[in-house]
C-alpha cells in the first residue's frame, strides 16, 4: 500500500516579524554609508510570509548591512562579539536602524544575531 505524503503546512501567524520598511524620507536626507548601498536604492517594504527568507546579492550590495540594521532595530542579543548597542563597528548601522519600521505580529526579545 502506498503511503500518502502531504506537504508540510505553515501557519503565517506564527511569524513574529511581519515586515520591514524604510521610512520614506530616510534616503532623501541621508548620504554616505550605508544609504548609498544598492539594496537601499528603490527600497520596497519586505513582507515576511515564510519561515525562512533568503537575501541574495553580489558582495558589497548591502545584505549584511541590512541584517545588522535589523538586529539593531530589534535589539537582538549578539553572540560571539560585542552587543549591537555598543559595538563600534556598527555605529553607522545603529543610526540607520532608527529609520527602519518593523511590524510585528508578536514582539519578541528572544533570538540571536550571529556575526
Amino acid at each position: 500500500m502506498a503511503r500518502k505524503t502531504t506537504s508540510p503546512t505553515f501557519n503565517a501567524t506564527a511569524l513574529h516579524l511581519r515586515s520591514l520598511d524604510l521610512r520614506s524620507d530616510a534616503l532623501e536626507r541621508s548620504a554616505g554609508f550605508p544609504y548609498q548601498l544598492e539594496i537601499f536604492q528603490g527600497f520596497e517594504k519586505i513582507e515576511f510570509n515564510a519561515p525562512v527568507t533568503f537575501f541574495v546579492g553580489e558582495n558589497g550590495s548591502g545584505k549584511s548591512t541590512l541584517m545588522e540594521a535589523l538586529a539593531c532595530a530589534a535589539g537582538s542579543i549578539t553572540v560571539g562579539s560585542e552587543s549591537v548597542k555598543t559595538d563600534p563597528t556598527l555605529e553607522a548601522v545603529r543610526r540607520f536602524s532608527q529609520l527602519l519600521q518593523l511590524s510585528w505580529s508578536k514582539r519578541t526579545h528572544r533570538g540571536f544575531f550571529l556575526r
